[in-house]
């Protein structure tokens, strides 16, 4: 991708969201993808790729980011659409193939291994990892909360909303959704993946620094 694509990716991620949570109003932003691009150490030339149909729609997009603790995230996105026809299987060969040339970067005695997240409700997703070598370390609930209208108290004092939610896991398949005075709140259950990686090529790594600083 380039800059000028900052709008069909953030589209492209948006429709995923929405697709997974049901959400009408995904928390996905330009200004957040345009920030990640042009963050300190981020390539966008060797770490971001976007898969474009032949109609010029945006239907795949995957980076991967070396952050300053020495572990490497990714992130793979196919819009629903177009899953089924292998786009996330390529996307997650050629993430974990730069992240193992990034690992010139840490020590060679150090054990990293490449970070993703998946949603409970992405079925497709959670096969995918887990055929390709992944296995799941956590998992963490993402909350989204649809108000008709923030309250008077909280805007003026601009203080955190606080409120009570319980969840009744037993019980729950995917997505839980409570109705409220106030709006809506849904909470989702995500899984975080993780795959140890080999040593890479330091010679590799030396030649994609070389594009970004050209």
């Amino acid at each position: 991708p380039t800059l000028s694509d900052v709008g069909a990716v953030t589209a492209l991620l948006i429709a995923c969201d929405i697709y997974e949570t049901g959400s009408k109003d995904a928390e996905v932003h330009e200004e957040d993808v345009r920030k990640l691009w042009q963050a300190p150490g981020f390539c966008i030339h060797t770490d971001a790729w976007l898969i474009v149909h032949t109609t010029g729609a945006a239907v795949g997009y995957a980076e991967v980011q070396f952050r300053e603790d020495g572990k490497i995230t990714t992130r793979v996105a196919v819009h629903p659409d177009h899953r089924g026809r292998g786009i996330g299987t390529l996307l997650i060969w050629l993430t974990e193939e730069r992240a193992r040339g990034m690992l010139a970067r840490v020590s060679a005695d150090m054990q990293v291994a490449l970070s993703a997240s998946a949603s409970n409700a992405n079925q497709a997703a959670r096969h995918l990892y887990e055929r390709e070598g992944y296995q799941v370390v956590r998992q963490f609930w993402r909350l989204l909360i649809e108000m008709a209208e923030v309250p008077a108290s909280t805007a003026q004092q601009q203080r955190g909303l606080k409120l009570d939610l319980k969840i009744d896991v037993k019980s729950w398949h995917g997505t839980t959704r409570l109705q409220e005075q106030t709006g809506m709140y849904s909470a989702h259950l995500y899984e975080v993946y993780e795959k140890v990686l080999r040593a890479g090529c330091v010679e590799r790594e030396k030649e994609a620094l070389a594009v970004c600083q050209s």
